[in-house]
């Protein structure tokens, strides 16, 4: 199985540590650029993703948004999604966690299958605890998901890659 160059003795590289900090700045960004209405695209965006708010990017394709709301619904029942967003990364935030070994079944399954029909963002699936703090998350790319779905690994090699990601 091949591994990341920058990846460090404790498995968190580097590019994960410079990702998470894109995504916390671009949601800082994008909640201070918001439109002048409050609520202004709140009840569309909560009409269109069920009771889950999704918090997307303004070029992200209607397509790539509708496989993340499915992604969303598909893992809802187990993991009680609490919100998502979708800008350079998805990052689903979830509340029941059955441990990392658990959880990484239903992502793994739930990605892939966006990832079959062209979803092609790299992922971030967030547990919370009982207090809404992170508890850990796993990363999920695309290019994982493409192994699997091609028969270059079997489904145990793409939960142990999933599972090698936790932080």
């Amino acid at each position: 199985m091949k591994r990341n160059i920058s990846d460090t003795s404790d498995g968190v590289s580097r590019r994960s540590v410079l990702t998470i900090g894109a995504v916390a700045g671009v949601g800082t960004v994008a909640g201070c650029l918001g439109g002048t209405d409050e609520g202004e695209g709140d009840a569309e965006q909560e009409a269109s993703n069920g009771d889950h708010p999704g918090d997307v990017g303004s070029d992200v394709s209607e397509e790539t948004r509708a496989l993340a709301a499915e992604m969303v619904e598909s893992i809802d029942d187990d993991l009680s999604v609490r919100e998502w967003q979708l800008h350079s990364m998805f990052v689903p935030e979830y509340t029941d966690s059955r441990g990392v070994e658990g959880d990484v079944r239903i992502l793994g399954d739930a990605y892939a299958d966006i990832v079959d029909r062209g979803f092609d963002y790299r992922a971030m699936p967030t547990a919370l605890d009982e207090n809404m703090y992170t508890d850990f998350m796993v990363f999920l790319e695309p290019e994982w998901a493409t192994a699997y779905l091609n028969g270059d690994w079997s489904k145990e090699v793409y939960y142990a890659e999933i599972e090698a990601s936790h932080h």
